[in-house]
């Protein structure tokens, strides 16, 4: 019987007694018989009493102590499993919160960072070794983690036994400590990296099973309570976040800021703005002729492409709105839009008889994403044109952050004969390494500091020895931003010949594409290519 019903039942046989005695006494009080004072006293005394004592004990009597036999006891062992990932043998993100709200509560002058971290080339791992192979690579990885971390009393203890457990298990591949910074003299985001290093280091250089091997990589994204909430769900969102974004843009250690999620209403505003004109397909775009400057031919062009906010004179660069288009959810269908209106006009180039190539530059995200590859196949048949005819370009740093993941997209790009071309090269050893491996098809460079004098000796020098490089290896290389003759001086003066720039051209729309040609080949009728039809000069 539960308590409820067992407690309710006696205050019931209670009251029928009390009914069963009230009865007595009434019955023998309508037949007459003699009852004086005394007894009716003491039967009310009794009736007052029984009632006191039973308000009284009946809590008493039916505390969770008397109905032991109604649950089991939870033994050492089942609440361990209950408090801990069986993966790791870590605390699980409940108990994690029940630690964080007793520290909190026993003081409420005390700051913590969360730490929230994972290893980064984890993913791979299930579907190479399966995931119960898998997890006892986890497990290693939290016991070494466990041990590097045991003896520091900065971290919070999630443990309930005697030894301390300052590592926490969060959902996916997370791992969470609390680092206490009440006390602490010195510069926070020091003591915390050197926190995250202590982590890091703490990882052997190969974890192996049976004959698989892998070097972990640790990313760590941080919230620090106060600066950033209190409550545990919302320190552990943005400590979540600040993983997230770490990894978005390569750092191995990122901080939460709060300026990452305050969005005044005209930003707002903005970001719906711009995601409005990308869907109507209200954006200006133009074409940067590339030129070779020794025999005037046109080896290609650039698509560039400008907002103007609100009807506003001065527009906006790519650079300059590409996250507000990254925030707005706008990245991706403004790289499709980029990519349609390149095929469009390699399309209008077809039917005048000249077979050129127009670059689009892609931003890291867009690069990545999942479809991207069979998107750009399905508009190459739509519009009927060759992927040899487009070349899609990205910054030396995605390449650099990302290699296996780029040579993957690269490879698979070049599947459809598409071109590839890296922008702001520096030529330093790394990038040409993977500009060999990758082959790429043409490199930029940026050629707006040049000037034919002596005020600008190093970035000369870096230029002089770029074209150098690129011409010992065999790739096109491209000076851009030539907007003025100091600089097409400069830069013809030490070998350059491919250009592109105001100097030649500030920009063509693509509907006077063909006049601009007309005019050109006019101007220069040895770059009048053999296959261009007689309409166009």
């Amino acid at each position: 019987m539960s308590r409820f019903n067992a407690k309710y039942l006696l205050l019931f046989i209670i009251l029928i007694v009390i009914i069963a005695i009230s009865a007595l006494f009434a019955q023998l009080y309508s037949e007459h018989l003699p009852l004086d004072v005394l007894a009716i006293t003491c039967y009310v005394i009794v009736v007052i009493v029984v009632t006191f004592l039973a308000l009284l004990l009946i809590p008493k009597l039916f505390t969770a102590e008397s109905f032991k036999g109604d649950t089991e006891n939870i033994s050492a062992e089942d609440l361990f499993s209950f408090t801990h990932d069986p993966s790791t043998n870590l605390p699980t993100a409940q108990q994690a919160l029940r630690a964080f709200d007793s520290a909190i509560k026993a003081d409420r002058g005390q700051r913590y960072a969360a730490i929230v971290f994972k290893p980064i080339n984890f993913q791979h791992v299930n579907s190479l070794i399966g995931y119960h192979n898998s997890d006892l690579l986890l497990l290693q990885l939290a016991y070494c983690l466990q041990k590097s971390v045991a003896a520091n009393k900065k971290l919070l203890n999630f443990a309930i036994a005697p030894e301390p457990i300052r590592i926490a298990r969060l959902q996916s591949l997370q791992f969470l400590v609390f680092y206490n910074l009440t006390d602490n003299r010195f510069d926070d985001n020091s003591v915390l990296n050197d926190v995250c290093q202590q982590i890091a280091k703490s990882v052997p250089e190969a974890m192996s099973f049976k004959s698989f091997s892998l070097n972990f990589e640790l990313a760590f994204g941080i919230a620090i309570s106060g600066d950033n909430g209190d409550h545990f769900d919302e320190i552990i969102a943005h400590a979540g976040d600040a993983l997230i974004n770490g990894l978005k843009n390569n750092k191995q250690i990122n901080y939460f800021e709060q300026s990452s999620i305050v969005y005044n209403t005209d930003l707002l505003v903005r970001m719906e703005t711009l995601r409005q004109d990308i869907e109507d397909e209200k954006l200006f775009c133009y074409l940067k002729p590339q030129i070779n400057i020794t025999n005037h031919h046109i080896i290609g062009f650039e698509l560039k492409v400008h907002w103007y906010e609100n009807e506003q004179d001065k527009p906006l660069g790519l650079s300059e709105f590409f996250e507000l288009a990254e925030h707005s959810g706008g990245l991706y269908p403004l790289t499709k839009f980029m990519l349609n209106k390149a095929l469009s006009t390699i399309a209008q180039l077809y039917s005048i008889g000249v077979y050129q190539r127009i670059s689009v530059t892609l931003s890291n995200e867009s690069l990545f994403e999942v479809d991207l590859v069979d998107y750009i196949e399905q508009q190459l048949a739509k519009y009927g044109v060759s992927g040899k005819y487009l070349m899609i370009e990205f910054s030396e740093q995605v390449m650099l952050n990302a290699g296996s993941r780029v040579k993957v997209i690269i490879d698979q790009l070049k599947s459809l004969e598409i071109n590839i071309a890296i922008a702001n090269f520096s030529g330093s050893y790394e990038s040409l390494r993977y500009v060999r491996k990758m082959a790429i098809h043409q490199l930029k460079i940026n050629c707006q500091g040049l000037t034919n004098d002596s005020s600008n000796r190093v970035d000369k020098a870096i230029t002089n020895s770029l074209v150098t490089l690129a011409r010992s290896m065999k790739i096109p290389l491209v000076g851009t931003y030539v907007d003025k003759h100091q600089a097409s001086e400069a830069y013809i003066s030490m070998g350059g010949e491919l250009m592109q720039g105001d100097i030649i051209h500030p920009g063509v729309v693509p509907e006077e594409l063909e006049i601009w040609l007309e005019k050109w080949y006019l101007q220069h009728p040895e770059s009048i290519p053999p296959e261009a039809k007689p309409s166009i000069y």
